[in-house]
């Protein structure tokens, strides 16, 4: 395995700016000779770090005149401990976690591709009286309003069709989650049938992408040079950037198992999850959903490539600004400090977990439409005498 090594030479070498590199690598012989699609992934990793510090110069001097000393006059620190504050930082800020939760999250959404269920006719067909009564009801709500309109009736034309302020909730809760789903099926069902004419690829590839950025404050007050405890405020920041990749190269080996999952027939249970009530609100937080999904993606699809790549960004930086202290004999100045390091890292791999060594994703997201059907839901089965 070929490697280059930059960074060693200079990790211990106490310098205002300091830049290295490691990676690591795989090569296959012949590269460049192989079909594209015969091509393997081949692991790679790669660190850049780069380290900023300044010189520190305290001095102290008699507060009435005199020779003044100076007790500091370096670069404190070496560029590997400013690249160990930068990854003990990071660990302190639960980026570790959040680099599993973003890599678990964006495999499960590349499976969720992979799959690429078009419709759920075990759902459907569970909760077809449930479609059949919304469509049925609908209708007549619409044929009574249109009959209270050419009565000139508009009180009897907004209450039929949900439009009143005691009523709008059950509009929206129609339109989210009985018509919006009904559509999807039906879009779904009709690209199903058209895959059976414009037949899926027997080789496709699959993408998925996620990114996540955190920051986080380490700022503290320490004691200044010639000071008193907590009388030095120092800055200190973080700033965390990831951004995941996957790729699947896949092949059709056995078509007909994969239209049956395509439509929800191997998967029980999703079937089981889809019909418990308000499922869809705990998947709003925990992705339960899309995670049953990819359990059977595989059915039918084997992966002939795979690869995973992490770009792991990593910054911190301190300030101490400039003090003077003075106590009854000596006057005191530090000229405070500067310190900063980054750390890249870029890895790709072959080798991660499959559908059902993952979990289902967590997310805090609940954005203005989640609310406004939270609070639908909320107004819906609401029975007391108050108003909400």
């Amino acid at each position: 395995m070929p490697s280059q090594d930059t960074w060693s030479a200079v990790a211990g070498v106490k310098a205002p700016i300091t830049r290295g590199r490691v990676r690591n690598w795989v090569v296959t012989p012949n590269y460049g000779a192989l079909p594209k699609d015969s091509k393997p992934v081949n692991p790679y990793d790669d660190r850049n770090m780069a380290t900023l510090a300044s010189k520190t110069v305290a001095t102290y001097v008699p507060k009435n005149g005199g020779t003044v000393t100076t007790s500091i006059n370096v670069i404190e620190v070496t560029p590997t401990d400013l690249i160990n504050a930068c990854s003990t930082r990071a660990t302190q800020a639960g980026w570790d976690t959040q680099k599993a939760v973003a890599i678990n999250s964006v495999l499960v959404k590349g499976f969720g591709k992979i799959a690429e269920a078009k419709v759920n006719l075990a759902v459907a067909y569970a909760e077809a009286s449930k479609t059949s009564d919304l469509i049925l009801d609908t209708a007549r709500r619409i044929d009574r309003a249109y009959r209270a309109f050419r009565k000139g009736n508009l009180k009897v034309v907004a209450r039929e069709l949900n439009i009143t302020p005691k009523r709008l909730h059950k509009s929206w809760l129609e339109y989210k989650y009985g018509w919006m789903p009904l559509l999807m099926d039906v879009k779904g069902a009709a690209e199903f049938f058209a895959q059976q004419h414009v037949v899926r690829p027997p080789r496709f590839k699959v993408t998925a992408r996620e990114e996540f950025t955190k920051n986080s404050d380490f700022s503290s007050n320490l004691q200044g040079y010639g000071g008193l405890p907590g009388d030095w405020h120092i800055t200190t920041l973080g700033s965390y950037n990831m951004k995941a990749t996957v790729k699947f190269h896949c092949e059709l080996t056995n078509p007909h198992l994969a239209e049956l999952q395509q439509l929800g027939l191997t998967n029980p249970l999703l079937v089981a999850w889809e019909l418990v009530p308000f499922s869809f609100v705990f998947d709003w937080f925990i992705h339960v959903g899309d995670y049953l999904t990819g359990l059977t993606a595989l059915n039918g699809v084997t992966i002939r490539h795979q690869m995973l790549s992490v770009e792991d960004s990593r910054g911190w930086t301190q300030y101490g600004p400039p003090t003077v202290r003075v106590d009854s004999t000596y006057r005191y100045n530090h000229s405070g400090w500067n310190w900063a390091a980054s750390d890249r890292r870029y890895t790709r791999s072959n080798n991660f977990a499959a559908p059902w060594g993952l979990y289902p994703p967590v997310t805090n997201s609940f954005n203005f439409p989640k609310l406004v059907t939270s609070l639908a839901l909320l107004r819906g089965s609401y029975r007391g005498n108050a108003r909400l």
